[in-house]
């Protein structure tokens, strides 16, 4: 279950969005250390080809998969962040035109409109703080998005995205713990699906931190600060088993 509304996940994804612009004006050199051979200006290719593929979806209402157009890339001798803005402005304004309950084809198990509000907000807020760590600036994410985006991962499309790329889920459980607030999961892969709750309840291992720590960790990224208690080769396994 989604822990935001539609209209708070396209105001998560005006002002991530915002960030984005603004850390990576006059750092287009820097290095995005938690996406291994990128640069800044790699980072908002990749998330202005994800808002053109959205949109190719959206736009038209469509039910099955379909790629971008040429939108997808910067015409050319077209400024990157002109364009990065264009795919932005874009795809805001198609979620703002459509119904989150609307029925669309989407890459996960959920098959609504819905689904885009709240990848967007989450994909986009994850690669803000990939910025504010390439920039050794203080990691920020809203805590609600943050627990939210460990659901979407765990429970929206992990089980999915393992079926359809024949990946095989890591040998035990993982539970995962909030230290700043509320929020607990408990992770169990079960045969072809994984299996999520909210307890506190022992996993083979487990992970402690903040819930931004909790997410960047869930997508694989280092050195989040958080505490690893149990089996550290599942920890291992789960870490690198991000999409």
């Amino acid at each position: 279950m989604a822990l935001l509304t539609p209209p708070q996940y396209l105001e998560s994804l005006r002002q991530s969005i915002g960030e984005v612009v603004k850390i990576s004006t006059g750092n287009l050199d820097v290095d995005v250390s938690d996406c291994p051979g990128w640069k800044v200006p790699d980072l908002l290719k990749h998330v202005g080809q994800v808002f053109a593929m959205v949109d190719a979806i959206v736009i038209p209402r469509s039910q099955e998969r379909v790629g971008p157009g040429p939108e997808s890339q910067p015409a050319d001798g077209q400024d990157l962040f002109e364009w990065f803005i264009e795919r932005s402005e874009s795809v805001v304004q198609s979620l703002e035109n459509i119904d989150p309950a609307e029925s669309l084809w989407t890459w996960s198990d959920r098959q609504d409109a819905g689904f885009y509000f709240r990848r967007m907000a989450n994909e986009v807020a994850v690669h803000v703080c990939d910025l504010q760590r390439a920039l050794s600036l203080p990691v920020v994410m809203d805590r609600a998005l943050a627990c939210d985006g460990v659901d979407e991962l765990y429970i929206d499309m992990m089980t999915g995205w393992a079926k359809r790329f024949g990946k095989t889920f890591p040998q035990g459980s993982l539970h995962l713990h909030c230290t700043d607030g509320e929020g607990e999961w408990l992770i169990v892969p079960a045969d072809d699906r994984i299996i999520v709750s909210h307890e506190h309840a022992k996993g083979a291992v487990a992970w402690r931190g903040s819930a931004v720590a909790l997410i960047l960790s869930a997508w694989g990224r280092s050195d989040t600060g958080i505490e690893i208690f149990g089996d550290a080769d599942i920890s291992d396994q789960w870490l690198n088993f991000a999409p």
